[in-house]
């Protein structure tokens, strides 16, 4: 029993940073909404930019900057133009941009600065965030010997686990950001006549809206057609 509950914990471990997507890393994460990175750089609004590592805490949407002189410092995206990462200098970049954005509140003429990854360039842009889902793990079934199931209560096993779910948002020129509630759907809504050419193309090279490097090879291939 306690090497079942030691591979129970090693499990919770794991899956208190079990990531859902292809946009995301748990190897520098130190929480699910956590991340940190050697190498960095911040360009604010002021038009100084900051290099060092950098820690993201994506919940309450603030970035640390690690300076020369050890000093940390604390940046919302108020201030923030747009901020990159990397794992090591010659690792790919990631660009996090500062967009205003109204919460997902339809109708609403209120903007906060927010930020959010890009994941791509052009007249429509991909950038996302992230949510979290908790699921209750008190209860644990276990396989008895003789191939039964035994479920029990432990108070010393963590009782949830926490997913990270990435969440893709539409860019466009105007500054208008839009909710890929249905990715497919949503995406065929806004190509609007080049639906059927992009589908095409989507078909020819094997793409998936599920998948973000096909998402990504999609909209940019729209992106060629404006």
């Amino acid at each position: 029993m306690k090497e079942k509950l030691n591979l129970l914990r090693r499990g919770v471990a794991l899956a208190l940073i079990s990531i859902v997507g292809l946009n995301t890393s748990a190897q520098n994460r130190l929480a699910p909404d956590v991340q940190e990175w050697p190498v960095g750089e911040v360009v604010l609004v002021s038009g100084e930019t900051l290099q060092g590592p950098i820690t993201y805490y994506r919940t309450e949407d603030v970035v640390n900057v690690q300076q020369a002189d050890g000093t940390l410092r604390a940046l919302s995206p108020v201030s923030v133009n747009y901020f990159k990462v990397q794992e090591s200098p010659d690792a790919y970049t990631r660009y996090f941009v500062t967009y205003d954005w109204n919460l997902d509140k339809a109708y609403s003429d209120f903007r906060k600065p927010t930020f959010f990854e890009r994941m791509n360039k052009g007249p429509i842009t991909l950038i996302t965030r992230e949510t979290y889902l908790h699921r209750d793990v008190s209860t644990r079934r276990l396989m008895r010997r003789d191939g039964s199931l035994n479920s029990y209560h432990n108070s010393d096993v963590p009782n949830y686990v926490q997913q990270v779910v990435p969440v893709y948002y539409i860019h466009f020129p105007d500054g208008e950001i839009r909710n890929l509630r249905n990715i497919r759907k949503d995406l065929n809504k806004i190509f609007g006549k080049k639906a059927g050419e992009v589908n095409k193309y989507v078909k020819k090279h094997r793409l998936s809206y599920d998948k973000l490097h096909g998402l990504i090879a999609i909209i940019n291939y729209y992106n060629t057609l404006q």
